[in-house]
């Protein structure tokens, strides 16, 4: 059988002020053709289906049709929510999309459950684990670890990411029965490289999981993090990573995951680089320099970070830069720091006088001395502000 893996759509997101609406339908339409095209028998998207718990209407509508495509080819879907899908409303009508061969679990409603799934060359387990809240953990959920049990309130102060995936696993292990398994997880697996744009699940670090969790099963197929990546030196547990950049960190190819899996388990893994939608890019230097330089045509459809070098004040940057780059999103000013590493002697603060402190300022921020022009403006403003004070102390 062969399963597409995605993940991380995020309906509904823009990048800055930029729609990304265009970009995400065109993907989906290029993602539902490649999964007929190669006859892919379950596309699994591993969560964050929306950028949002109350998604808006185009969003949803989008997703709707997705599905509604992909079933009338003929293709089982298994979705899991992620932590920035609103679960109870993405799963409200679960058992009645089974019936069409869509498949959508979100929260703990159905932790533990095992779906066996008929294909031509035999049946395939599959294990959904959507994102799982340990705050919102029930108070029975079983902890897997076989130690005797703990008070209820001690319970749910100790859970963390890797217990309650942990213990939904073990709940579902005693009922694999068929000789090949495929879980879809939303999660944080200790040891992946993370991007600008995720969501932490928590601070400090204690949403990570062990990849160990996912040894028994064939495949893993991940969500959460937006860089495509295997993890825990295991193959066959990866992220497929988002199908657009949604930060400037996310500069990387985007791509989907074919599996095909043997009926004993055995996965032969592709990644397929996905075509469409805008590429990120950086640029950096003085704003002249960036006035003259000719972009590429794959710099003109990109979603471009300026990065401005200049000593001074840089007006109309944005609008000056978007003749060249349509689709400017962000200006960084970002002016050299000069370090006072030269040997200067610093100001001693008690008889330094405010035109000596404020011309060694302007010195340390642009790399030069003031002109005799800006000397003579300097020292008259710091000679008015400082007999509005006098004034006011009278």
């Amino acid at each position: 059988m062969r399963t597409l893996h995605t993940s991380d759509w995020h309906l509904g997101r823009s990048f800055g002020a930029v729609s990304l609406a265009d970009d995400q339908r065109e993907f989906i339409t290029w993602m539902t053709a490649e999964a007929v095209s190669r006859k892919v028998d379950l596309v699994v998207i591993a969560g964050d289906i929306f950028d949002r718990a109350i998604a808006p209407t185009e969003a949803v509508v989008m997703f709707r049709e997705a599905l509604r495509n992909l079933q009338a080819a003929g293709i089982k879907v298994a979705v899991i929510t992620g932590n920035h899908d609103g679960a109870d409303r993405v799963f409200a009508y679960d058992d009645l999309l089974d019936l069409s061969g869509v498949y959508i679990r979100g929260g703990y409603s159905k932790v533990g459950e095992v779906i066996t799934l008929n294909f031509a060359d035999g049946p395939l387990d599959l294990v959904m684990l959507p994102f799982l809240d340990p705050q919102a953990a029930p108070d029975d959920l079983s902890e897997g670890t076989g130690e005797v049990t703990i008070d209820t309130s001690d319970r749910r102060k100790a859970r963390t990411h890797h217990s309650v995936l942990a213990a939904a696993i073990t709940e579902a292990l005693p009922s694999l029965s068929a000789p090949r398994s495929l879980a879809v997880s939303h999660a944080y697996v200790a040891g992946a490289t993370v991007s600008d744009s995720e969501r932490q699940l928590t601070i400090g670090g204690a949403g990570t999981v062990d990849a160990s969790l996912f040894d028994k099963f064939s495949y893993t197929a991940l969500g959460h993090l937006h860089r495509p990546q295997t993890v825990g030196g295991r193959a066959t547990v990866r992220y497929s990573g988002t199908p657009l950049a949604y930060s400037f960190s996310e500069d990387h190819a985007k791509s989907i995951e074919i599996i095909d899996m043997a009926a004993d388990g055995a996965c032969v893994i592709e990644s397929v680089a996905i075509p469409v939608g805008r590429p990120v890019l950086t640029v950096t230097g003085l704003i002249d320099e960036l006035l003259r330089a000719e972009p590429s045509p794959e710099a003109q459809r990109s979603l471009v970070r300026a990065i401005i070098t200049d000593p001074g004040v840089v007006l109309d940057a944005k609008q000056r830069l978007s003749e060249f780059y349509p689709n400017v999103v962000e200006i960084v000013l970002s002016p050299p720091i000069i370090s006072g590493g030269d040997g200067e002697t610093p100001l001693d603060r008690r008889v330094v006088t405010p035109s000596q402190a404020a011309e060694q300022f302007w010195k340390a921020s642009m790399g030069s001395e003031p002109s005799a022009e800006q000397r003579v403006v300097l020292h008259a403003a710091i000679a008015k502000a400082a007999a509005e004070i006098e004034l006011k102390a009278v």
